[in-house]
């Protein structure tokens, strides 16, 4: 054992995440270190491109410059860099000029990986440190485009996978044979659970269980799981949450095909929102919860200034709402006890599609299992009220129309939602349509997807009837697009104001008609953009009608929520609107081709679907 100083192991010991080691890895970070003497002479010996090597400062001072030469940070004893590129493994592109002349200590990758692996808190500072470090750095990136890919697509291998049967040593010998962290526990398709490392050192080496006992036994069962076609920005609040590293991935069919670490969200080098879904999701009470929610809106503002793509915020603060109502389920599981039997909180409207802007309302209801008792309904019940009243708490302000889980009437179990849908469908009157608008646009947002799936598939199939698309056609075809002869637009008065209502008078219209063809196509995902990109292969909608419907949704959503975003709170106009005249006049030419790109799909719905009236 290679001798270590008292003095080196002191600074160490005293040394944010140093000070979170055990003395056994406090030893084995002190032997894997080697110090270097930097000057101005051999500075460019350290920082390497390809080096990726941890770096602390023992003596002397240096500023960190980027390769333009604009200045960083200041490095002082106690400071550690380098650690950007070890978690992204991104090519070193800063450099360092010197202040004053001093010791620097190197860690190399190996070393490096080995003390994340063993230590969660050593691991979880330099996560944090990087989401820090984004941040500072945010002014000179072009925004988180990260944020807008699907989990699918950052998945590069396939799961390793050992059936719950199997033995612990077996599980062992495969992770060590595929150099994985964790194995996906499957059997017949079905993910069963996971088996991590940690699990291995806590669950089997820790107290000393054999290693001849199945896998099924120290396993984490029914683990937090995300969907291929979900967004990272899912992602990263569930594993925020949760506080885990590993997300299973699944397909549509519920069959694993992947697996999601935290180091391949830190790999896409935008994870600026980890600090702010850090904050929220640790939260230890409902108060402490609420206050780091009264944060969100002034942060969206600041996060839609620097990004060119606006309709991230609106996905941002939908993953955002999730995540604090899958947080209160939890706040309330805490003093309850866990919930009685299987359950689905699910949310419709804008927060199901994903487009949710600082005024969206809650809209959000239960589904529970057929079985369930009048008891297990009275803690739902109970529930619904703590997290519907803690959501508004949080500024997701309560519904007008009582379209909540608190609602007596949205508590209900699969034969009974499936009653209510039957009702709507077979008697399409103006307020059944008007339901059917917003509980066709559903999602799970927290429980059983199994339980919703098998829902949602069944209410899919209720819908596709001709007579009832065809009321729905013909309530799309009275709606009034704002855009008159001589392609004026037809404004509403407000004192001396003129305004076009975005929401209610375009982005809706616009929504209800992709809905249409979703149902006729059978389609049970929510989002527009969604949908339409599954449309593509249908034959009711053509390639150009299905590009035009998406750009026009693009273009009016971004424009709603930019006016929503900087809205002069002693505006007269109402919220979700616009004043044409104050627009620039490529805004006005591209309002008035997204009215008239809606108003020829009404006519093609009516054309479509009305003919079976």
């Amino acid at each position: 054992m290679a001798s270590v100083s008292a003095d080196t192991r002191d600074f160490l010991a005293n040394t944010p995440p140093f000070d979170s080691l055990n003395a056994e890895l406090l030893q084995y970070a002190a032997e894997q270190m080697q110090a270097m003497y930097v000057c101005q002479d051999n500075r460019q010996d350290i920082m390497q491109p390809d080096s990726h090597q941890l770096y602390l400062v023992r003596s002397g001072a240096y500023d960190l410059v980027d390769k333009e030469n604009q200045h960083l940070d200041r490095l002082e004893p106690g400071d550690l860099f380098g650690f950007p590129s070890l978690l992204t493994g991104r090519k070193i592109t800063n450099k360092l000029q010197v202040i004053a002349d001093g010791i620097i200590w190197i860690w190399p990758e190996a070393a490096f990986n080995e003390l994340r692996r063993q230590s969660q808190g050593f691991e979880r500072y330099f996560v944090n440190a990087h989401g820090q470090r984004l941040l500072a750095e945010q002014g000179k990136t072009q925004g988180p485009d990260w944020s807008e890919k699907t989990i699918a697509s950052v998945i590069t291998r396939k799961p390793i996978q050992i059936s719950s049967t199997a033995s612990i040593q077996s599980a062992a010998k495969l992770m060590s044979a595929e150099r994985v962290s964790c194995l996906l526990v499957v059997d017949d398709q079905q993910l069963r659970g996971i088996l991590t490392d940690r699990d291995l050192r806590n669950r089997v080496v820790a107290v000393g269980v054999n290693f001849d006992v199945s896998v099924a036994a120290v396993m984490t069962p029914m683990p937090a799981i995300i969907y291929a076609r979900d967004s990272l920005f899912d992602a990263l609040t569930m594993m925020g949450q949760a506080n885990i590293h590993h997300l299973p991935v699944l397909d549509d069919n519920e069959i694993p095909i992947g697996v999601l670490t935290n180091t391949d969200l830190m790999q896409q080098q935008r994870s600026e929102p980890v600090l702010l879904i850090n904050a929220l999701f640790k939260a230890p009470n409902r108060e402490a919860l609420v206050i780091e929610a009264a944060k969100i809106p002034d942060y969206l503002r600041s996060f839609a200034s620097r990004v060119k793509d606006i309709g991230i915020v609106g996905r941002l603060l939908t993953s955002l709402t999730d995540g604090i109502t899958r947080k209160l389920i939890r706040l309330y599981e805490q003093e309850h006890g866990s919930a009685p039997c299987t359950y689905v909180w699910l949310a419709f409207g804008s927060q199901a599609r994903g487009d949710q802007t600082l005024g969206s309302d809650q809209d959000n209801a239960l589904l529970l299992p057929d079985e369930i008792t009048d008891g297990q309904r009275q803690w739902f019940a109970e529930m619904s009220v703590y997290v519907c009243e803690g959501l508004a708490d949080c500024g997701i302000r309560l519904c007008p129309g009582n379209i909540m889980a608190m609602n007596p009437d949205l508590q209900k179990n699969r034969l009974e939602w499936r009653e209510k849908f039957l009702k709507w469908i077979r008697s399409p009157t103006p307020k059944a349509i008007m339901h059917c608008m917003i509980f066709f646009d559903s999602r799970a947002v927290a429980g059983s997807h199994l339980l919703y799936r098998q829902h949602r598939e069944e209410i899919a199939k209720l819908a596709k009837q001709d007579m009832f698309l065809a009321n729905i056609a013909r309530h799309i075809g009275e709606l009034s697009v704002p855009l008159g002869l001589f392609n004026r637009f037809r404004t509403k008065s407000e004192g001396d104001f003129e305004y076009i209502d975005i929401k209610k008078q375009a982005v809706a219209i616009l929504n209800d008609i992709v809905r249409l063809y979703s149902l006729a196509a059978g389609l049970t995902v929510p989002s527009t953009p969604a949908r339409l990109e599954q449309l593509k292969s249908a034959s009711s909608l053509s390639d150009k009608d299905n590009q035009n419907l998406l750009e026009a949704w693009q273009f009016l959503t971004g424009l709603r929520l930019t006016a929503q975003m900087y809205r002069n709170e002693e505006s007269k106009i109402p919220s979700n609107s616009v004043d044409p005249e104050s627009l620039s006049t490529m805004q006005r030419r591209q309002l008035k081709a997204a009215f008239k790109v809606i108003k020829d799909a009404q006519q093609g719905v009516s054309f479509k679907f009305g003919r079976n009236m």
